[in-house]
């Protein structure tokens, strides 16, 4: 994957966990057409630079954190 198409992918899973939309890692990997594994990924690597997110385990989808 290029740097733009996974500067453009990390901007759009920084969308659907802002709006509670991105469902369990499996479907958020269906709907950017990557692997389950490259999500866990980049979920860590938000987390790593500051970006508010975990996993809601009754909403099943990624949401930011409240402080």
């Amino acid at each position: 994957m290029r740097f733009i198409e996974y500067a453009q992918k990390m901007e759009t899973i920084k969308y659907l966990v802002q709006h509670k939309r991105t469902g369990t890692p499996a479907e958020l990997a269906q709907k950017l057409g990557l692997s389950e594994r490259t999500i866990l990924r980049m979920i860590q690597q938000l987390k790593e630079s500051g970006f508010p997110v975990h996993y809601n385990r009754f909403r099943f989808s990624y949401e930011e954190e409240i402080n």
